[in-house]
């Protein structure tokens, strides 16, 4: 892999680090509790956020079927058929 695409690895790689904890006590607090009540709310807001971003009912599922080749390549050119 590094040598099809040498000059896109290089430009995107970023070092992360890695933290390694002896046991599960030394690790940090999570930020929410897993029983908070808010969290199916914040869960609802991003579901909601990612709806509108992706915006699922503008663009048509599966297979289309064209009569002409004009109209499938007018299609093509149909920035919501993408």
């Amino acid at each position: 892999m590094r040598n099809c695409l040498p000059s896109v690895l290089d430009s995107t790689r970023t070092d992360m680090s890695v933290e390694r904890y002896r046991s599960v006590e030394e690790m940090p607090r999570v930020w929410r509790a897993a029983d908070d009540p808010e969290n199916l709310r914040l869960v609802a807001q991003m579901l909601g956020f990612y709806r509108r971003l992706v915006r699922s009912g503008s663009r048509p599922t599966g297979v289309q079927r064209f009569r002409t080749i004009e109209a499938a390549d007018a299609a093509l050119n149909d920035p919501f058929r993408r």
